[in-house]
């Protein structure tokens, strides 16, 4: 690989980390996992038994589950 090739490639790159910094910095993209998670805790009397399946389509609003 020529080195002009990979000075063109680098460039790219810190262009691309700079842009996408700035627009997380200014609010334009909410970044995950940047707040508190809140995680529902399973303890004894937690009813695990449901079918996951129908959970999802019921969810989605899916009629031919």
């Amino acid at each position: 690989m020529n080195d002009s090739i990979l000075g063109i490639i680098i460039t790219f790159i810190v262009i691309g980390l700079v842009l996408s910094m700035g627009v997380a910095a200014h609010g334009g993209v909410e970044l995950p996992f940047t707040g508190e998670v809140n995680i529902p805790q399973i303890n004894a009397g937690t009813n695990t038994n449901t079918d996951a399946y129908w959970q999802y389509c019921y969810q989605l609003n899916i009629d031919n589950c």
